[in-house]
């Protein structure tokens, strides 16, 4: 992944320093700033590879790919106060250092300025890649109102719908816009937006997975942090739904008795609820590899290639 970055690296360096400028016009400037420095940028290098696997020139894409972050940005501000989150980015979320309504505002601000920037692209395909970016946003919308309304009887089917909408919408976005903008055929944009919403569900289920095994995980020691919302995590669903009624009952008592990461981890390794989330990373995974053979050979393939197992990998 490293390597990857490397080679992408000016593109990177160029789309921080764009943020940091439009953000030195924005309210709380230096708040703002300092929320953003601490982004990964996978969202950019995504819509960097793909302008590149259609043969377009990423550096075109660098003002679609800073709206890109900003947006991630945006929808993580507003998430940690539907959540009530505790932590950032290794910090204190935004809306506890300068309160919940200009948090809010800020939030509405940074999605404002992302669909501003479509202006600088310089594609005659731009607007189409606006109307993606907005399409994609919008199921995001409607995944976060699902998530806190949902009343489904199936809580899998509805886990997945979500993730779909709330996470996946935001890799599909990348991929899409990206091609586009990189003078990608239809039939291109459809391989990437396939791959994309496959990597993008990969992502969340792995995040579920950091929940319980990761650095923050090993850190908090007892498995209370995963219960930190209404909503559960995939761990958590399949145990109710595929776990014996005997495990489900253990797991309420460590849920109640803020028992430690050990024992919850334990059981779902005796319920095959780890194996089942690895089936599910892999699937994910073949997926999207089978959607990158539509492209020919390349470095470039190769690279987004390497992506798609870095989601399934990660640490953080």
């Amino acid at each position: 992944m490293i390597e990857i970055f490397n080679r992408y690296a000016p593109y990177l360096a160029e789309c921080r320093a764009a943020i940091n400028s439009d953000l030195a016009n924005a309210p709380q400037a230096r708040i703002l700033s300092e929320y953003f420095e601490r982004g990964k940028m996978l969202r950019p290098l995504l819509v960097f590879l793909s302008a590149s696997v259609v043969g377009g020139d990423p550096a075109l894409a660098i003002p679609a790919a800073q709206a890109l972050e900003m947006l991630h940005g945006a929808s993580l501000i507003h998430d940690d106060i539907i959540d009530g989150a505790k932590e950032r980015r290794g910090r204190p979320p935004l809306h506890h250092a300068i309160g919940v309504g200009p948090a809010v505002v800020l939030g509405d601000y940074l999605i404002l300025r992302a669909c501003a920037l479509f202006a600088k692209i310089r594609s005659n395909r731009a607007f189409d890649a606006l109307e993606a970016l907005i399409d994609c946003a919008e199921e995001c919308c409607r995944g976060q109102v699902e998530e806190l309304l949902s009343e489904s009887d199936d809580p899998e089917e509805a886990y997945f719908s979500i993730v779909r909408g709330k996470t996946a919408s935001q890799f599909v976005a990348a991929a899409t816009v990206g091609g586009m903008i990189g003078g990608g055929r239809n039939e291109d944009v459809e391989a990437l937006r396939a791959f994309a919403i496959n990597i993008g569900i990969s992502f969340q289920v792995r995040d579920d997975e950091l929940d319980l095994t990761g650095e923050t995980a090993r850190r908090r020691k007892r498995a209370g942090g995963i219960f930190h919302n209404a909503c559960p995590t995939l761990p958590i669903i399949y145990l109710g739904k595929y776990g014996s009624k005997t495990a489900y009952r253990r797991f309420r008592r460590i849920q109640k008795q803020a028992g430690t990461q050990a024992e919850l981890l334990a059981l779902l390794g005796e319920e095959g609820i780890l194996e089942r989330l690895k089936q599910v990373k892999e699937q994910r995974l073949s997926q999207a590899l089978e959607a990158l053979r539509h492209f020919e050979a390349s470095a470039v393939v190769d690279a987004l290639r390497f992506l798609a197992h870095h989601t399934v990998m990660r640490d953080s």
